[in-house]
């Protein structure tokens, strides 16, 4: 991706599960016996450009993707979902996040990914700090949450520079 960076979160993409069924211990395959299952995650992408020039609209995608050879189920959280963005200046400290002050409808909403499919979440950054006040030339860093139903899926954090 020319110009934007691109991330892949800490989720699991996939993580394999072996259960031994034992003679004696409830049902059991005959003469005893492996079961595997297969849990898949979603991954969460940020694309965000890694420099633009001062006072320019920032353009950030959160991408939940379905890697998995299985269909995916998510709930998530608000109507419509409350994904969130959040851009933290030097120091970590934070300079902007999408919900900031805003209410977020506790509704759930079921999302049904197949395997392969993805699902993107667009947010605009206008260069301003929560309060509306213009940010100075920089680095900052950009992360994106995505809140479900069991816990919320964050993307890893990018790097972003305001040139002047």
């Amino acid at each position: 991706m020319t110009g934007s960076a691109r991330s892949r979160a800490g989720v699991r993409r996939g993580a394999l599960l072996a259960v031994m069924l034992l003679p004696g211990a409830g049902d059991t395959l005959a003469g005893g016996g492996r079961v595997e299952l297969t849990v898949t995650q979603p991954t969460v992408e940020l694309e965000v450009p890694s420099e633009v020039r001062l006072g320019d609209t920032v353009e950030v995608t959160l991408r939940l993707r379905n890697e998995g050879t299985e269909a995916l189920s998510l709930e998530l959280v608000g109507r419509p979902v409350a994904f969130d963005v959040f851009i933290t200046g030097p120091g970590g400290r934070e300079v902007w996040r999408r919900l900031h002050g805003k209410a977020v409808a506790s509704a759930l909403m079921l999302l049904q990914l197949g395997p392969g499919e993805s699902r993107e979440f667009t947010a605009r950054w206008p260069q301003q700090d929560s309060q509306g006040r213009p940010v100075p030339p920089g680095r900052y860093t950009v992360q994106g949450t995505l809140p479900t139903g069991s816990r919320p899926l964050t993307s890893a954090p990018r790097d972003l520079l305001i040139a002047s």
